[in-house]
C-alpha cells in the first residue's frame, strides 16, 4: 500500500466532483500516480456526476431542505439510481477479480508490462473548441487532460447577452456529455446558464483521452444537442 494512502483515502469523491482546490488537485494527482487503490476508487466514482445530474432541481432541493421529512426515507428514484450504480460497480469488481486471477498465471509478463504502463505520460492535454449545433448564443472551450484514472475535463462556457430573452428561475439546465469511440454517451457534469453568465466546470471521465470521440453540450430534459466538439 502507498504510505500516503491514509491521508488521501477520503479525497476521491471531492476530486471527481471538482471540490478540491487547484493546489489540492495537483497534490492528489501526484498521489494517484503511485496509489492503485485510489486510482480504482476514482475510476469507480467517475460516473457519479452524471448520476447526480439526473436528479431534477426541485428534487435535489427537497433532499437538501432541512424541513423535509427525513424519517420517510430516501426517494425511490434516487434509491433506484444508486442501486443501479452499485450493481455496475459490483460487476466491475467481478471483472477485475477475473482479470487479476488470469494475470497471476502471467506474473513474469506483468512484471515487465507494469513498469511500462506506469511510465505512460499522465499529463497529456488537448484543448478543443465547441461548434454550435442549435441557435443558442453559447460559446465553449474545453481542456482534456490524461490522468492516472482516465481524463479530467475543464470546461469554460459562456451564454452571450440575448436581448428580449428571459431565462427561467435559476437559468437553463445544461449537461456536458462525453461520447466514446464506441458511441456510448455519459453525462459527466451539469450546470445552469442564463444570458450574460459564464461557467467554469471540472469533470472526469473513466475513458482515456484517446478513447473519447467527442464532447457534447445538451439541454437537460429535451436532450437536444446544442454544441459539439470533436476530440482528435
Amino acid at each position: 500500500m502507498n504510505p500516503d494512502h491514509a491521508r488521501f483515502a477520503d479525497w476521491d469523491s471531492a476530486y471527481v466532483l471538482g471540490a478540491l482546490s487547484p493546489a489540492e488537485r495537483r497534490e492528489y494527482e501526484q498521489h494517484l500516480e503511485g496509489c492503485e487503490r485510489c486510482r480504482r476508487a476514482v475510476a469507480e466514482l467517475a460516473p457519479m456526476p452524471g448520476l447526480l445530474a439526473r436528479l431534477e432541481p426541485e428534487r435535489a432541493a427537497a433532499l437538501l431542505d432541512e424541513s423535509s421529512d427525513i424519517a420517510s426515507g430516501p426517494r425511490g428514484d434516487l434509491v433506484d439510481a444508486v442501486r443501479l450504480e452499485d450493481r455496475r460497480r459490483r460487476g466491475r469488481r467481478n471483472r477485475i477479480w477475473w482479470v487479476a486471477s488470469a494475470a497471476a498465471a502471467l506474473l513474469l509478463v506483468a512484471a515487465i508490462a507494469l513498469p511500462l504502463a506506469l511510465a505512460r505520460p499522465s499529463l497529456v492535454a488537448e484543448s478543443v473548441a465547441f461548434d454550435s449545433v442549435a441557435e443558442v448564443p453559447l460559446t465553449a472551450t474545453a481542456t482534456l487532460t490524461q490522468v492516472a484514472w482516465g481524463t479530467r475535463i475543464e470546461l469554460d462556457c459562456r451564454y452571450g447577452d440575448a436581448d428580449g430573452v428571459e431565462a427561467p428561475d435559476g437559468g437553463w439546465p445544461y449537461a456536458l456529455v462525453v461520447v466514446g469511440l464506441d458511441g456510448e454517451r455519459t453525462d459527466v457534469s451539469s450546470w445552469r446558464a442564463s444570458p450574460g453568465t459564464a461557467a467554469r466546470l471540472s469533470a472526469g471521465a473513466a475513458l482515456d483521452l484517446d478513447e473519447i470521440a467527442s464532447l457534447e453540450i445538451r439541454a437537460m430534459g429535451s436532450g437536444e444537442v446544442l454544441m459539439r466538439s470533436a476530440v482528435d
